[in-house]
């Protein structure tokens, strides 16, 4: 019996050695030390546009109704490219036509482990439903066959949390046409996949603590009315945290403010939905600081993006939004403001998700809360930014400043920083 036992527990550490061989070997041939796609540049003015562009058709096949087709040339793929690899970086996405096939390259960073994982999907067209697929992930070659079985499995992790329509309903009717392709395509609506990525860099938000902020705050401003943008900050960080964490409260305060100065889409962040807000809803109450009225929609803004999808994705928001701007002949937040790139919005940009990231610090949240509940507009925007050239198009930004990644840019937002560390809450 005792030598039986022994052999049996050999096999069974022999067995456990070889699975964990097995899987080291897998994780050391699906991941890699370094990314394969290229590093593209900073979105340009032109790059933003066109992403946007891709993005409303996107956004606008939730669900797709009418039967409407996407339809993306080279400009939009790459420009989706370029902002999803700037807002998501260090992760790489590179978006291509070859010939009858759509091409796509992905590399993810994992932090925690220190490797990357590189993925590249090619799509052929024409087809009625999804189109046939070939998946590379690492090393691993997989057969259109198991490259559906893999996207199968996909969908189904992701339909436990939304609901994700099955694959020949989500991309029908694929073509490539040139330099163009085009599919009739199927999202989940709003919280769904944009939910999906919002988490993966961003702790939930308490949407309890959300909903109790706003609604306290559109009583507040139903008794005593205020365009002061400065006196909704204080009410918004007045508010009982009651028995929530008070890092929990300054997050959703931030999302509860940008729902009442700047659209109340800004729930999305908490997974709010208009029925959710009941009596408490309001009209969105225009703000002023300064005198101006685009300042707060920055500022709140900025702020909640930071809270609900991290610092980086709102600062790279910011400057794809005055990217835009200097391309258009109107201010996308208030008819009536200066268009083209602007430093004063940029650094109204800056000043809110800064503030926002000191406040949801564990070590800083008590005195950002107590600070902000008796701010000035002095501290929350320093009057000095202000003052910066505005109204610049996209041809006098290049001469001046380049690009995003040019140093005279990169200069020029250190120096906003330096003015909101030394005058501005932090």
């Amino acid at each position: 019996m005792t030598n039986a036992g022994g052999r049996s527990g050999r096999r069974l550490r022999v067995a456990a050695a070889l699975l964990l061989l097995a899987a080291v070997v897998l994780f050391f041939t699906v991941t890699s030390a370094r990314p394969w796609t290229p590093a593209p540049p900073a979105p340009s003015a032109e790059a933003v546009a066109a992403g946007r562009d891709a993005y409303r058709q996107l956004r606008d096949a939730q669900g797709n109704t009418r039967g409407v087709p996407v339809a993306l040339g080279l400009a939009q793929l790459a420009g989706l490219s370029a902002v999803a690899s700037h807002g998501l970086r260090p992760d790489r996405l590179a978006i291509a036509i070859q010939g009858p096939r759509v091409v796509v390259h992905a590399s993810h960073r994992m932090r925690r482990l220190g490797r990357w994982l590189n993925v590249t999907m090619i799509a052929d067209g024409p087809s009625q439903g999804f189109p046939r697929t070939r998946l590379k992930v690492g090393l691993w070659d997989l057969p259109p066959l198991f490259s559906r079985w893999a996207l199968q499995a996909g969908r189904w992790y992701l339909s436990r949390r939304v609901e994700v329509p099955p694959l020949d309903v989500m991309v029908r009717d694929f073509k490539v046409e040139g330099a163009t392709v085009s599919a009739l395509v199927s999202l989940p609506g709003k919280s769904g996949l944009v939910d999906e990525v919002a988490s993966a860099v961003s702790e939930p938000l308490d949407r309890t603590s959300v909903l109790r902020i706003y609604c306290a705050l559109g009583n507040l401003q139903h008794k005593k009315p205020s365009n002061d943008f400065a006196e909704q900050v204080r009410r918004a960080f007045s508010v009982d945290p009651e028995s929530a964490t008070r890092t929990d409260v300054n997050r959703a305060a931030f999302v509860a403010l940008a729902m009442l100065a700047v659209d109340e889409r800004a729930g999305d962040f908490a997974q709010l939905a208009p029925a959710d807000l009941g009596k408490c809803r309001v009209p969105v109450v225009p703000t002023a600081i300064y005198g101006r009225q685009d300042w707060p929609k920055h500022w709140a803004l900025s702020a909640a993006i930071a809270v609900g999808a991290g610092t980086q994705l709102s600062e790279a928001a910011g400057e794809w939004k005055e990217l835009a701007d200097s391309l258009a002949r109107q201010s996308q937040f208030a008819i009536g403001d200066p268009s083209g790139f602007s430093m004063a919005d940029l650094a109204a940009d800056r000043a809110g998700f800064r503030i926002a990231r000191a406040a949801w610090q564990p070590d800083g949240a008590d005195r950002m809360a107590a600070a902000l509940a008796h701010a000035t507009a002095e501290q929350l925007l320093p009057g000095e930014l202000v003052r910066r050239e505005e109204a610049l198009g996209n041809a006098a930004f290049v001469k001046r400043y380049g690009g995003l990644d040019d140093p005279r840019f990169k200069q020029r937002v250190r120096e906003i920083d330096t003015v909101l560390d030394g005058a501005g809450l932090h």
